[in-house]
């Protein structure tokens, strides 16, 4: 019994030690709410997929170089409205969302290194015609609307 309570103490140390380092490599924080009107979308959750892929870029031309050929599932969750999503991202990598409303899709780069450098947070707004982006979370600018399948 004595091996097990030190096997699973060893596993969390671990676990939240990679935790702290997958946070510190975390230079950009990605935001995104559900801001569908509530009396219409209420019993309705928005699927969520969040995936990344690390990239590399040259410091010449600013262009991608390099990529690997898989993609990490980082989250994956209902968003109900008024919920809000946030995660990470390191600047070597893409940000893809993908998301489920009833029969509409739509999905977008939630964080692309050459788009979004420099800037703190990238802001995303999930609204009735589609998806918003923001660096300073009051002016949107649209990016992609919903689509039906």
């Amino acid at each position: 019994m004595a091996n097990h309570r030190l096997l699973f103490s060893l596993a969390l140390v671990i676990y939240f030690l990679c935790e702290t380092l997958h946070a510190e490599s975390c230079t950009t924080s990605f935001e995104m709410k559900n801001d569908l009107p509530r009396g219409k979308y209420a019993d309705v959750p928005m699927d969520v997929v969040i995936t990344s892929v690390d990239i590399a870029i040259t410091s010449e031309t600013n262009k991608v170089i390099d990529h690997h050929p898989w993609l990490k599932v980082i989250d994956h969750r209902l968003l109900k409205v008024g919920e809000t999503l946030k995660c990470g991202v390191t600047q070597n990598a893409i940000l893809y969302v993908g998301a489920i409303l009833g029969n509409k899709i739509a999905s977008v780069h939630g964080f692309d290194p050459i788009r979004d450098a420099g800037h703190e947070t990238v802001f995303w707004l999930v609204k009735e015609d589609g998806f918003y982006f923001s660096y300073d979370n009051a002016s949107w600018k649209k990016d992609s609307p919903w689509e039906t399948e």
